[in-house]
């Protein structure tokens, strides 16, 4: 159908909808005695008068922006919510992310990576839709990823000064790409046909924290224009931004409760039974990240049934996050309460008193960088060809490479404090320790060197071909066709953890003498007080906590110095040794075949989709089906173990995997749309979605490890032990065969747009998905050959797809602005909406998945983790004359984090614990404040967390009960910003 008889179509259904309300309007004034001014003298009605061009008022700022979004929203053909530029502009978000929040049914959770309870994001991470991370991210409609492992884009990477509006999908059509289980979530970028002539616009920002107490820079330069010529219309748009900024996160933390019998609290020299914490630790984190972006858009229109576009984004994100940080590395088991200084219990559980141990507390200091350096690079083509009034082609292809570099470097010393001074009894913890102690540098030993290293690139192609073909009159309005095709290769390069010793307590009577103390930080000339610093933590968490102490780390240089500095302090220590260790430190070599990935991924969808409309019910929608066959290999290596006293097993030697995986999905969907009077409408979608499992969850890799049973030493005259003195493990948790995630999905919503020129408007949705083929983890024993010619069976865990999940939902919205208020208030307006969220999952007993308490107890079941029950945001507004005022609060409730996190997971007294480690409810206030001197000059202030908002984590635990088990506080930030638009 072209776009003229488009407009005739909905031009003639407005004309409908209008006859019917004035007959109803007709008869309700026959039955209460009003005289009917509706009809004329003749009897016939008056039809609707033809809009001109002297009627149409264009909106903008704040009012405009929300009817643009009213707009998308009424016109679409399944469940979308958007936000459009101005928004972006307007509310103080610096960053995509952020801006997702805004959305009924979105949420982000405020950690740097998802399921790490122990590192806070200022600007948020994860983005979840109605509870599900399987979010698929879109660029104008195409694919879009960065290479962190994933198939999404991480959106805080994008700059959201390039964007023209966000559209979230919460259903799914025919003709949509298929992945987004959860949603799907499209960055719109501006084309230069999308004004009328030239564009010019500027944006700068001075951003602060408060608390980093940094000044950094932001900026964007837009500009558009377009041409009329005799080979037809031409347009050109140029857009780059840079973003910079900094902030500080403090935090405390509680660690997991072990019930020991350590204790004598009488002095009748019978121990206690007490549930104990292994103790408490504080850290501070800086964070610095600048965001580039550019992008290019060309437009020719050769006439009215062609036009071809061509686009080049690209998004580079450098980050850079260190902390120092004190650390518990005791023996939770050992962990005792000293009975001579005041304490607390309730019960037999722990709320505060001094913690000792069979000894002195083993405790790290460290200093921890990460850097990460990530760019994506997008290039399309595209053609739009009316064939004729009725039928409609398209096609695109588009090019992307993705790579990510990322350092994660930890050097640590080692202190062996006498006692940890722990209260939990008033809200936030009081944390204590010998200050005197902890500030002799003479009490310190290098105890460790940890390096992460990730080098990734991916690349993908696609092509995909429209067709489509419209009728005049009838049931069927259009028929749509088309076909997908893709082509992605992904090559990761992870070395893991290297987590390696250079003075350990454990290491005396073996490898270092054991009638003297531990070397200490003067190992050498280089290595010695000199790379070292006190860190004070001044202003810890704004003076709204006690300073726990002070203590020293490595400094920033030992960390980023990799592999230089690590090299020489391991080296350093090698005099001291008596055997073992000297000389054998050598960084991983990324070049080893065994680090290495590579994966591959080819796509074929075809689709057919009904566009059907019933014109006297004022009712449309569509139906149709997309089938897609998915074809996946990846390569890469099994390391065998290397103990002299298992040479049967293998002496280190790897060995290549090859693994192959291919399966079809058959995804039919329905959209119904009916207005059931005027301004009234009703919704509903069915569909079937997948989720395809990330590209780092199916890595061909495995590394397997030997040691040997409890009790059993391992032999030092070189004999062999037999495979039954031998527990055979595997560490890695990926697998190449896994399947997509599979769910039934279905949406009900009723809109009423009460005010439809002016953005009011109100709306409930329900919803219902009904889930399977979970991923979790299971662990599985697996064969592996001997070198003697023996299968060898090794315990693994590794994702499967297992298990169920019901989520199932209300979302509730409204937008109004008070214009019936009288002047000044009449600029006041008004957006809300909740998000209400239950589910439940079903994970076979067996599953590694299943959470295990310290003592062995087991939980129930657990809610689908990053899914908060409750959700809200509140918008308070106001735009009048040169100002434009706009409040925001974002809310959700607590959610499950993760199961068995870092610090929340161990192996003591036989039982292998993980605990379920939740975020608790978090709600920050932003605000923006922006005066008009002009149409072309803006100026104004940007802030968010007005509140000081405070994150804090739950740990669940059955006999120690359920408590807060970490606290953050971050920055308060600002940016005064200034706008130019010509």
């Amino acid at each position: 159908m072209s776009t003229l008889q488009a407009s005739a179509r909905v031009a003639e259904r407005r004309h409908i909808a209008l006859r019917r309300s004035a007959l109803a309007l007709g008869i309700a004034m026959i039955f209460t005695g009003l005289p009917a001014h509706a009809q004329e003298a003749s009897g016939q009605e008056a039809p609707p008068p033809a809009p001109s061009e002297l009627d149409r008022v264009v909106v903008t700022g704040i009012r405009g922006s929300v009817s643009k979004a009213q707009d998308i929203k009424r016109e679409a053909d399944t469940f979308v919510d958007s936000v459009t530029a101005l928004d972006i502009g307007a509310l103080p978000d610096r960053s995509v992310t952020e801006t997702l929040s805004r959305i009924p049914g979105v949420t982000i959770d405020r950690f740097l990576s998802v399921g790490d309870p122990e590192h806070f994001s200022a600007e948020g991470g994860g983005v979840q839709v109605r509870g599900l991370t399987q979010v698929r991210s879109e660029l104008n409609g195409r694919d879009s990823f960065s290479a962190s492992g994933g198939r999404a884009l991480s959106f805080q990477d994008v700059p959201s000064e390039l964007m023209s509006g966000v559209d979230v999908y919460k259903n799914q059509k025919a003709d949509m790409i298929e992945g987004g289980l959860g949603g799907t979530v499209d960055l719109r970028t501006f084309k230069p046909f999308d004004f009328e002539g030239s564009k010019f616009g500027m944006s700068f920002s001075a951003n602060r924290g408060d608390f980093a107490d940094k000044l950094k820079p932001s900026g964007s330069i837009l500009y558009s224009n377009r041409w009329e010529t005799s080979a037809g219309d031409f347009g050109i748009l140029v857009d780059v931004a840079h973003s910079e900024l900094a902030t500080r996160t403090d935090g405390m933390f509680v660690r997991p409760f072990f019930n020991t019998s350590n204790s004598d609290l009488n002095g009748d020299e019978v121990n206690e039974s007490l549930w104990l914490p292994r103790g408490a630790d504080w850290r501070t984190l800086e964070y610095e990240r600048e965001r580039q972006g550019a992008y290019v858009a060309l437009q020719w229109r050769p006439n009215d049934d062609m036009e071809l576009f061509a686009t080049a984004f690209q998004s580079k994100y450098d980050e850079l996050w260190y902390e120092d940080a004190i650390f518990v590395s005791n023996d939770p088991t050992q962990v005792l309460l000293d009975a001579s200084q005041p304490y607390e219990l309730n019960g037999n559980v722990f709320v505060s008193g001094r913690l000792r141990s069979n000894g002195d507390i083993p405790m790290g200091t460290d200093i921890r960088a990460s850097h990460r350096e990530s760019k994506t690079s997008d290039y399309s083509f595209g053609l739009k060809w009316n064939f004729s009034d009725r039928t409609e082609f398209s096609t695109d292809v588009q090019y992307i490479k993705a790579t990510t570099k990322i350092l994660d470097s930890t050097v640590a010393l080692g202190v062996n404090v006498p006692y940890i001074d722990v209260d939990l009894g008033g809200g936030r913890p009081s944390i204590g320790i010998d200050n005197q102690f902890t500030t002799n540098p003479d009490n310190y030993y290098w105890a460790f060197t940890m390096d992460h290293r990730d080098d990734n690139v991916a690349e993908s192609v696609a092509w995909r071909a429209d067709l489509k073909h419209s009728f005049d009159n009838g049931f069927f309005d259009s028929v749509k066709f088309g076909v997908r095709v893709t082509d992605r290769d992904a090559t990761s390069i992870d070395n893991g953890y290297d987590w390696q010793p250079v003075i350990q307590p454990w290491m005396q009577w073996w490898a270092l003498p054991g009638d003297q103390p531990l070397p200490g930080l003067n190992l050498n000339s280089t290595v010695n007080t000199s790379l070292v610093n006190l860190t004070t933590f001044n202003n810890f968490y704004r003076g709204n906590a006690n300073a726990p102490g002070s203590f020293y780390a490595p400094i920033l240089a030992t960390a980023l110095g990799f592999p230089a500095t690590y090299q020489d302090i391991h080296s350093a220590a090698d005099p001291y040794y008596t055997c073992c260790y000297a000389g054998v430190y050598a960084p991983r070599n990324l070049s080893d075949p065994q680090w290495r990935n590579v994966q591959g991924e080819r796509t074929y969808a075809a689709y057919a989709m009904v566009n059907f409309a019933v014109d006297d019910l004022l009712l449309d929608g569509n139906f149709g089906v997309r089938v897609v066959r998915t074809e996946n290999s990846a390569d890469g290596y099994v390391v065998y173990p290397d103990v002299a006293y298992a040479p049967y097993l293998g002496a280190g030697q790897s060995e290549p995997i090859t693994a192959r995986n291919s399966y079809t999905d058959v995804l039919p969907s329905v959209n119904l749309k009916w207005e059931l009077r005027e301004n009234l409408i009703m919704r509903f979608a069915a569909s079937k979605a997948i989720a395809r499992p990330n590209f780092s969850d199916m890595q061909a890799y495995q590394l397997l490890t030997a040691g040997t049973k409890p009790g059993i030493d391992p032999p030092d005259d070189g004999s062999q032990l037999p495979i039954t003195d031998l527990d055979l493990t595997g560490t890695s948790t990926d697998n190449p065969y896994l399947e997509p995630m599979k769910a039934n999905q279905f949406d009900l919503s009723l809109e009423w747009y009460f005010d439809p020129d002016s953005g009011g408007m109100a709306w409930v949705n329900l919803f219902y998905k009904d889930i399977k083929d979970y991923f979790r983890q299971q662990t599985e024993l697996l064969p592996y050959p001997g070198t003697d010619g023996n299968q060898y069976d090794y315990l693994v865990s590794r994702l499967v797809n297992i298990g169920t999940a019901k989520i199932q939902g209300a979302e509730i919205g409204w937008n109004q602005f008070f214009d019936f208020l009288p002047a000044p208030f009449d600029g006041f307006g008004m957006s809300a909406n909740y998000t209400y969220i239950d589910s439940s999952t079903r994970i076979p007993f067996g599953s590694n998945a299943v959470p295990v308490d310290t003592d062995g107890s087991l939980f129930d079941d657990l809610p689908a983790d990053g899914l908060s029950k409750n959700a809200y945001n509140v918008a308070l507004f106001y735009e009048k004359g040169p100002w434009q005022v706009r409040f925001a609060y974002n809310w959700r409730s607590e959610y499950l984090l993760s199961v068995g996190p870092n610090g929340y997971n161990g192996n003591d007294n036989g039982i292998a614990w993980k605990l379920p480690v939740y975020s608790d409810s978090f709600g920050q206030l932003d605000g923006s404040i922006f005066y008009k001197f002009s149409d072309n000059v803006q100026i104004g202030l940007e802030m968010n967390n007005l509140n000081s908002a405070e994150q804090r984590t739950i740990m669940d635990q059955n006999a120690a009960g359920r408590r807060t088990t970490s606290w953050y506080v971050n920055d308060r930030r600002y940016a005064a910003t200034l706008r130019f638009t010509f």
